[in-house]
């Protein structure tokens, strides 16, 4: 009896031995810093949308990625040739994720046969649940009630003309590496008990195609979220099957990028595979559209909402809009916010406000900047920010290379924090530029780069600010179909400009104080803007203008 209870003993012990050895190797292993964007509700305005950012920390042990249908060949030419230049930059996705402990999970519908001996799908096969099953269908979901399907591919979307459907494919494309400890399955029901047994609930889809088999596949995005996964569309791996000819009319690839919002406002938020890589976004060679860089970080001019709108209607004119936004301002919310970070990074023992480094997210950050290597114009609509040293040098690298950049409304005052300055380690820095530490500001940028003069503005009137063209440039290009209005702005103090090389072409004016400058380029490619309030933005003046703006800075750089 003595002898039962000691062997018992023992193997409690080596159990408790084995679970703090688990828990060391996890506590180990650091978390994925994932960087989501979403299209939300406004706060502020019934129906609009806003772009939203927020930074999550994923346990690798608790995250898969799902291939979708990364077939050898498609019935369609075209699909089959973006499937074969995007596969290899997928695998060094997958390699480093793998490598970090995310399982993958390779999915390529009816080819299960050609795996059978495979050991991820041996290991596949084992696994089934019927409530899973009842979940795992690709039906729409009701957050998408009402929603417009952005593209029509009622012909299935091939540009080849003369091909139709029919079975072509036999297994994955080679280009992607399958693992002996990687999942192979097509089955919904496997892969979403799978998730369940092992404690996964973090999924990333990637693969083709977005308005197809990524979104409504049993292991799809919206299966993922029927079964209440935390699901997330990598949207620079993935692919889209959509004919030109048909509605909305647009570039191939200006109709990926519609239903990528689609997904973002109605299905599920995205993410970029720099998270992993730490490079710039894939883009494909055909892709030769120009490329805006929305880069936002204010919360008095509804630049998330208003910006996001915008893009849009330069994506039906085949512009590829990218946005590099700052996490909200969390102001008395903030407290409860750290507290759920705190807790997540000492699930990893990893210390919080004592190393300068692990951080609680402050109004001090700009995600997905990696965006400014590609793109052919910056538009600039942040208000009081101080940056990471690193996320800094990728603005000033941009303004160094003499790309256009358009300036809206606060970008005057875009990288002087005024002040202190919360360093994210928990200290407080006083505000000046090339702060020590973790943060840096650029409080000159608007001499050296907009050529302004920010000094304040004056108040606010229930008349506002009534808007002229300079004599002379009404014939400028930049102020086609442009006529003087009333914009509800206050008035910017900017007068007189720090440059020489300034080109004023609106004034504004309001009783009793100087006429201002509110628009005026600076030398060839700069051209910055005081005006941008949210209701600007309905004035039909406004909205030319900035059609106009974006078209004649794209021109500098040929696009």
């Amino acid at each position: 009896m003595n002898q039962v209870i000691k062997l018992g003993m023992t193997a409690i012990a080596l159990s408790m031995l084995a679970n703090m050895a688990t828990a060391k190797n996890v506590t180990a292993t650091p978390p994925l810093r994932i960087s989501v964007q979403e299209r939300i509700p406004s706060d502020l305005e019934e129906g609009a949308r806003v772009v939203a950012n927020r930074i999550e920390n994923w346990i690798p042990a608790e995250t898969a990625i799902i291939i979708c249908d990364m077939w050898d060949r498609h019935w369609c030419d075209d699909a089959t040739a973006r499937v074969a230049e995007m596969a290899p930059v997928m695998n060094e996705v997958l390699t480093v994720a793998r490598d970090k402990g995310v399982k993958i999970v390779h999915a390529p519908s009816n080819c299960m046969d050609y795996y059978a001996d495979y050991p991820g799908r041996k290991a596949a096969k084992k696994y089934g649940d019927r409530r899973i099953a009842a979940l795992a269908n690709g039906s729409e979901l009701p957050s998408e009630k009402g929603a417009q399907w952005p593209v029509d591919q009622s012909d299935e979307g091939c540009e080849n003309k003369g091909l139709a459907p029919h079975h072509a494919w036999t297994k994955q494309i080679d280009a992607l590496t399958v693992k002996p400890e990687d999942l192979i399955s097509d089955s919904g029901a496997e892969i979403g008990s799978y998730f369940r047994k092992k404690g996964v609930r973090n999924v990333i889809l990637m693969g083709v195609h977005t308005n197809m088999c990524v979104i409504g596949r049993s292991f799809g995005l919206r299966a993922m979220k029927r079964m209440g996964m935390n699901v997330v569309l990598m949207r620079d791996m993935t692919d889209l099957m959509y004919n030109h000819e048909r509605a909305p009319f647009v570039d191939h690839f200006s109709g990926l990028d519609l239903m990528e919002e689609y997904i973002e406002t109605y299905v599920c938020p995205t993410i970029a595979s720099t998270d992993f890589t730490g490079r710039k976004q894939f883009k494909f060679r055909g892709d030769t559209r120009p490329r805006v860089a929305f880069l936002t970080a204010e919360s008095e001019y509804r630049a998330n909402q208003r910006l996001a709108e915008f893009a849009h209607e330069l994506t039906l004119k085949n512009i590829h809009c990218d946005f590099a936004t700052g996490i909200p301002i969390m102001g008395e919310a903030r407290k409860d916010a750290d507290a759920k970070v705190k807790a997540e990074y000492a699930a990893y023992g990893m210390p919080i406000d004592t190393d300068g480094k692990t951080a609680v997210p402050t109004r001090h950050n700009l995600e997905n900047l990696q965006i400014l290597g590609d793109a052919d114009l910056a538009v600039i609509f942040i208000r009081r920010r101080a940056l990471e040293p690193e996320k800094m040098q990728l603005i000033r690298d941009y303004v160094a290379s003499g790309r256009p950049i358009l300036g809206l409304r606060t970008a005057s005052h875009a990288f002087d924090a005024k002040g202190n300055v919360p360093r994210e380690g928990g200290a407080v820095e006083a505000a000046r530029e090339n702060t020590s530490g973790l943060l840096a500001q650029w409080p000159e940028f608007d001499e050296q780069v907009l050529g302004g003069n920010y000094r304040g503005h004056y108040g606010h009137l229930n008349t506002g600010t009534d808007i002229t063209i300079v004599p002379g440039m009404e014939n400028h290009p930049l102020l086609r179909g442009v006529t003087p209005f009333n914009s509800p702005n206050w008035l910017y103090q900017n007068r007189p400009l720090r440059t020489s090389g300034a080109r004023v072409l609106l004034l504004g004016s309001n009783p009793g104080v100087p006429d201002e400058p509110v628009m005026w380029i600076n030398g060839t490619n700069v051209i910055y803007t005081s005006l941008g309030h949210w209701d600007d933005w309905k004035i039909e003046s406004f909205r030319n203008l900035m059609f106009n703006t974006v078209e004649y800075l794209l021109k500098e750089t040929g696009k």
